[in-house]
């Protein structure tokens, strides 16, 4: 009866080892609600004279009245006051991040000259959450209705803390443009395996020995 009861106990011991190990696991940082399936929740909107919406799954960034580099702006690891409060940290295993992104429309805009030679143009900015130099740019060549899918290379910020930010910059080219953007995600160069802290591998090796133990006297 005696080693009836040590035996479940064993189990018991055997199940919350192995709880802590998975819970404890420290696991690649995906991007959150990168596929807009929860609205924008996640995401802040830091728009100026343009807007930022969620339709079908989407995130549909339109540039307004006038002219504005910042009419559209979605942002994810900062809320546009570049306090960082809560960045995105870099996996060492990522690769590239990719986004589908597409042309939706082009309306005449009366409140714009047409003097441009520059479209409203759609970008990606990566913001280091410590060192501005690391900060970069990249133009989301979008032109068809049919998303495309661009990925760009995630070298540089590898173990860093960053923010993701899609910019829709509203030139004088006498029209207002809107872009849809979607499946925003971490591509892996391998599968990360989860690594417990260093913290859980003290409370592993404690919790192994208590196992250790009760298979002895069982």
């Amino acid at each position: 009866m005696e080693s009836s009861k040590i035996t479940k106990a064993c189990i018991v011991l055997l199940c919350l080892v192995q709880s802590l190990f998975f819970s404890t696991a420290a696991l690649a940082t995906l991007i959150n609600n990168g596929d807009f399936s929860s609205g924008l929740n996640d995401w802040s909107d830091a728009s100026f004279t343009g807007s930022v919406t969620e339709n079908g799954g989407q995130a549909i960034l339109s540039s307004g009245d006038n002219t504005d580099p910042f009419a559209a702006v979605l942002i994810q690891g900062d809320d546009g006051s570049f306090l960082f409060d809560s960045p995105i940290m870099v996996d060492p295993n990522v690769s590239m991040l990719s986004v589908d992104a597409a042309l939706l429309s082009m309306l005449f805009d009366p409140t714009e000259q047409g003097g441009s030679a520059f479209s409203d143009t759609l970008f990606l900015a990566i913001y280091d959450a410590v060192d501005y130099t690391f900060d970069a740019v990249f133009e989301i060549p979008a032109l068809e209705n049919v998303a495309e899918t661009f990925l760009f290379d995630m070298s540089d910020w590898l173990g860093r803390g960053i923010a993701i930010s899609f910019e829709l910059a509203d030139e004088d080219d006498g029209f207002n443009l809107s872009y849809s953007v979607d499946n925003v995600l971490f591509t892996y160069n391998n599968t990360p395996v989860p690594v417990p802290e260093p913290e859980s591998f003290i409370m592993l090796l404690v919790g192994l020995t208590l196992l250790a133990r009760c298979r002895k006297s069982a």
